[in-house]
């Protein structure tokens, strides 16, 4: 009967206990003659779309509910029938499901904006505008089946989008349907265990290009010997001697600065001129080199003596500013400094971003722990450290390999490293 209805393949498809309660409910219609009287049937509008819906006949009166996959449609469906067995009343008509369109105005307005990190809703809103709405926005919520999100997947990989792009599109429509789901406005979210879906698809990262050691002195000189930039000697420094990204060189405060215990306190990330969390909702701490250290002495003196020309007594709290004090603009620093500071140095043209790169490569090639760097750098895992910095740890292959057994005996350790 089941297979009949659903013109589907195999009962084996339908959950055991779903097949008792459809097998119970009809034998005692047929004893009581009530079969014409009630009557609840899965199946889709539109075959083969994916899309079940509840159809209910019963006492001369008809109604029928849209619900995803067939699973869920059968489990209302016995819930309907139990209803009308005892004698219950039909449930109430509900109103269609809105198109995804409509409902990310909605999700947006009463998730996006007040529970999320500005980065992240920044993030979200992109892959809806770029790559959801164009794709899924015609369709109602419980239109959107797995099958659905699979065709999807599919499309993204045909734009050769990377793995980590389209794991990014497919938790902004998870993070909706949570959204839509505990507003009772669907059953189900599609958009789960689809990972083996694009799981061929390669990992693209940028590549990093950090300075060697050499160049950095080369770079440092130059900046200090400018007539125009060498201004920003101290936020350059700062950038290569802890590894801060652009938004927390321009976030940090002199209150973040322990001169005592030579360290900084992370504790922001400016991003869109927006102040935030760090990007792993976490602060943490920097050692502050000696070099770094006299650096931001000699720039607080010397903002102090700026302000109290001007009348001022208090400074601005921000460490990098510019001459009102306001925040530092990153764009100005990377084109209008570090550029400049590089091509006059003859050394080839990086991003700011790099400087951070230059920072972790540093201290890997003289030996320090990845698990030292991780920290320092404020990732979330190690494992996030250990893709983007492991090929650098100097000689680690060549000292395993060293390590392994011969017709000799065990080769004896020198100078055991801590390398994790």
């Amino acid at each position: 009967m089941a297979n009949r209805i659903l013109n589907i393949p195999s009962t084996q498809s339908i959950p055991k206990r779903l097949r008792q309660a459809s097998a119970t409910l009809h034998r005692f219609s047929s004893a009581t003659g009530k079969e014409r009287i009630m009557g609840v049937k899965v199946k889709e509008k539109v075959a083969g779309s994916g899309v079940f819906w509840v159809f209910i006949n019963h006492k001369g009166k008809r109604k029928s509910k849209c619900v995803g996959s067939v699973k869920a449609a059968l489990e209302v469906k016995a819930i309907i029938e139990g209803k009308l067995k005892l004698g219950q009343p039909l449930p109430k008509e509900e109103p269609p499901a809105p198109k995804l369109s409509a409902y990310f105005e909605k999700f947006s307005r009463n998730y996006l904006e007040t529970a999320l990190r500005y980065s992240a809703r920044l993030r979200h809103q992109s892959n809806f505008n770029i790559h959801i709405l164009p794709a899924l926005g015609h369709l109602r919520l419980d239109e959107i089946t797995r099958e659905k999100m699979q065709e999807f997947i599919a499309a993204l990989v045909t734009k050769e989008l990377s793995k980590d792009s389209i794991r990014l599109a497919l938790a902004a429509v998870r993070v909706l349907f949570n959204y839509a789901i505990d507003n009772k406005v669907v059953t189900e979210n599609p958009v789960v265990r689809l990972s083996k879906y694009y799981s061929q698809v390669k990992r693209v990262r940028d590549e990093i290009d950090p300075l060697t050691a050499e160049e950095v002195s080369l770079f440092l000189q130059t900046v200090l010997n400018s007539k125009y930039y060498r201004e920003y000697y101290p936020v350059l420094l700062c950038a290569i001697h802890a590894g801060l990204r652009a938004g927390e060189l321009t976030a940090l405060q002199w209150g973040d600065v322990d001169f005592n215990g030579k360290f900084l306190t992370v504790r922001r990330n400016i991003v869109h001129k927006r102040v935030n969390l760090p990007k792993n909702g976490k602060a943490r701490r920097v050692d502050m080199s000696d070099a770094l250290a006299e650096a931001l002495q000699e720039l607080k003196k010397a903002r102090k003596e700026a302000w109290l020309a001007k009348g001022q007594n208090e400074i601005p709290e921000w460490v990098f500013c510019n001459f009102e004090g306001k925040l530092l603009d990153t764009n100005n620093l990377r084109n209008r400094a570090l550029h400049k500071c590089l091509e006059n140095a003859k050394l080839r043209t990086i991003r700011l971003h790099d400087l951070r790169h230059t920072f972790a490569s540093l201290l890997i090639q003289n030996g320090e722990s990845l698990a030292y760097v991780k920290d320092q750098m404020g990732h979330s895992s190690i494992k996030v450290t250990v893709d983007i910095y492991g090929h650098l740890v100097p000689g680690a292959n060549r000292q395993a390999v060293n390590r392994l057994p011969t017709a000799h005996g065990v080769p004896k350790r020198k100078g055991k490293k801590n390398l994790a």
